[in-house]
């Protein structure tokens, strides 16, 4: 190899790019066919997030008989990259079938099954490989963990992000990743100090603040104190974006009001189970509906909502500046976020006030911090009972009873409760270990303890771990409860899940998090909801449903009175019989499911910010004329 490839090498393993792509261009001018040169050329240009670029020279580098094993793996990088997925597996197939045997094609062969094809065996397979090769090889053992995760197989995460931090690999990430694992097995204030950790390494990584701010609902029951740590989260940020509307609202009363969605989960995810019955109640004559959709997954979901749109827009592609153009381009009057600081959000494209009127919805249970967020649609009980007129950043637009449900799938027949025919009462949840700390599960104990015979089931997401489910027993035993009595199930496909609930007879609401989903799953198979309200969003989700229901009596105020429901509700049998029988119509009934008339609230809501943002516009155009 002449020496300016030499050099060109040599500065691009020393991470000097700008200075390798020089010497490379000078290289092809005297050497147009040199092969080696246009591979390191596309190699610096990829480094460079030039991929387009990248690709064509990488291409004309493998396309010839005298392309080295490895070359392969580089051009895979680049293909995944721009999303020729195709390409991009047979390309690295070919690095290993010409013999690459190097640690970057095991990692991103790993990654690959991992992110893309969801070959999760395979991706196993290819990151033992790399550690097999090279046992400090603390990035597999980071691709790794993550794979465990995605499996809810969270207590070898654990041990291989332990294996990271023994070889000296910290990184905000390694903390992340320890964080979501500590919290799928209930460990939530562990899985709190993990994500601080991260923010301490990289206080502006955006995963890591995403992360921090869900893991704080899990393990904080203050709305206030959940506020302030979301302000200075979102300070930078707000002190960065003082972006107006360029021009006036369109303020003409007769106008069809254009009203626009951000989301990247439009398709088969919880948000869109709550949004598509509103949806598809909309007064159309009043408003049209623009989405901004950020995710390229598509499904039934995303079809039967794209169906609604007057116009559906695909972003995942464009960033914040492509998106807020977008958005003025198509004249959106009410921009509305339904993710907050969920995975996929864009409230950084908020920040620069794509729209005259933007507004908070779903997502976390959370305000968002952001200046530029004016409004967000809030139960009127919520708002009461967490002062969020003092404790949010965004002004409230409140609507009366917002909680309903849409049921994701068909019910399973109703049958007497177990407790009839065995004799003894089973307390159940329904929810992942994440919403379940070592508070509430004493406070379970307690329930079991003082009804002989009685049991509680739980399920258990990393159900065929051992060390898991010791743990669980072990809490229940320091609280004089046998394991006999403690009843540990596995994650069940939906329908099963649906069934399983024929198998409990109460009900056990987590905290500080309340259940939703598995809340309203419960009502409607006919099990009463013990739950215990407390000062922060997340724990008045029951609060809000029980009251639609006319249920108020299960609600407790603190752990005492929880266990005197849960043991009153299961010393009479009869009622629990009746309950079965009627609580599924009770439902149905109520404002729970009353899709048109909360999407009237909903409509009267947003055209309450609207009129006020124009009467401020006209006061601002009378004070300067």
């Amino acid at each position: 190899m002449s020496n300016p490839l030499i050099n060109a090498e040599r500065k691009l393993k020393q991470g000097k790019l700008g200075e390798a792509h020089k010497l490379l261009v000078r290289a092809l001018k005297k050497e147009p066919d040199n092969l080696k040169a246009q591979y390191l050329i596309g190699e610096t240009l990829l480094l460079q997030n030039r991929t387009d670029e990248s690709i064509s020279y990488l291409m004309k580098a493998v396309s010839s008989n005298q392309a080295e094993p490895c070359w392969y793996v580089m051009c895979g990088v680049a293909l995944e990259r721009k999303g020729q997925y195709a390409d991009a597996e047979k390309s690295y197939r070919l690095a290993e079938m010409a013999g690459c045997d190097n640690e970057r094609m095991y990692y991103m062969i790993g990654n690959f099954n991992i992110n893309i094809t969801k070959n999760y065996s395979k991706a196993e397979i290819y990151l033992s490989k790399l550690i097999s090769k090279k046992p400090d090889a603390a990035i597999a053992y980071m691709a790794l963990s993550r794979l465990y995760i995605l499996q809810e197989r969270y207590e070898e995460a654990l041990q291989a992000l332990d294996q990271c931090l023994q070889l000296n690999f910290e990184s905000p990430e390694v903390y992340i990743n320890l964080s979501h694992a500590l919290s799928h097995q209930g460990r939530q204030d562990e899985a709190l100090t993990c994500n601080q950790k991260a923010l301490e390494l990289d206080p502006d990584n955006t995963i890591a603040i995403q992360n921090y701010l869900v893991q704080l609902l899990y393990t904080e029951d203050d709305q206030q104190k959940i506020y302030s740590e979301v302000r200075k989260l979102t300070n930078s940020i707000n002190k960065a974006s003082k972006a107006v509307f360029p021009g006036a609202p369109d303020c003409n009363p007769e106008r069809r009001l254009s009203v626009g969605f951000v989301s990247a989960d439009l398709r088969h995810h919880a948000i869109s189970h709550y949004f598509k019955p509103i949806l598809e109640c909309l007064d159309r004559k009043r408003f049209s509906l623009n989405f901004y959709y950020n995710n390229h997954v598509y499904d039934e979901t995303t079809h039967a909502i794209k169906a609604h749109a007057d116009q559906w827009r695909e972003t995942a592609h464009l960033d914040d500046r492509e998106l807020v153009s977008l958005i003025r381009q198509d004249k959106v009057d009410i921009l509305i976020d339904l993710s907050n600081h969920t995975v996929g959000n864009r409230l950084l494209a908020f920040t620069q006030r794509p729209a005259p009127m933007q507004v908070s919805w779903m997502g976390l249970p959370i305000t968002t911090g952001l200046d530029c967020m004016d409004y967000a649609l809030k139960d009127q009980l919520t708002i009461d009972a967490c002062q969020l007129d003092q404790n949010a950043s965004e002004k409230m637009l409140p609507v009366e009873n917002l909680t309903f449900y849409n049921p994701i799938s068909e019910l399973p027949p109703l049958s007497e409760p177990p407790c009839i025919d065995n004799g003894y009462v089973t307390f159940g949840s329904f929810n992942g270990l994440r919403k379940i700390n070592q508070r509430i599960m004493e406070t379970w104990a307690k329930i079991v303890l003082k009804l002989p015979e009685s049991r509680i089931r739980m399920v258990i997401e990393d159900y065929n771990n051992a060390t898991m489910r010791e743990h669980i027993y072990e809490i229940f035993a320091q609280h004089g409860v046998d394991r006999s009595r403690v009843e540990l199930k596995p994650s069940l496909a939906l329908l099963d899940y649906m069934a399983s609930h024929n198998e409990v007879d109460i009900t056990l609401d987590p905290y500080p998090y309340h259940g939703q989903t598995t809340s309203f799953n419960a009502l409607l198979m006919g099990l009463p909801l013990v739950s215990c309200c407390g000062k922060s969003v997340a724990s008045n989700y029951s609060r809000r449903i029980l009251n639609a229901i006319d249920k108020r009596a299960w609600l407790a105020e603190d752990f005492e009175q929880y266990v005197d429901i849960a043991l009153g509700l299961a010393q009479d049998k009869e009622n629990l019989s009746r309950l079965r029988k009627n609580l599924r119509q009770e439902v149905q009934n109520s404002s729970l499911m009353d899709y048109r008339h909360l999407a009237e609230d909903i409509e009267s809501a947003l055209l309450t910010g609207w009129n006020n943002l124009c009467e401020e516009n006209a006061k601002d155009q009378n004070n300067n004329s």
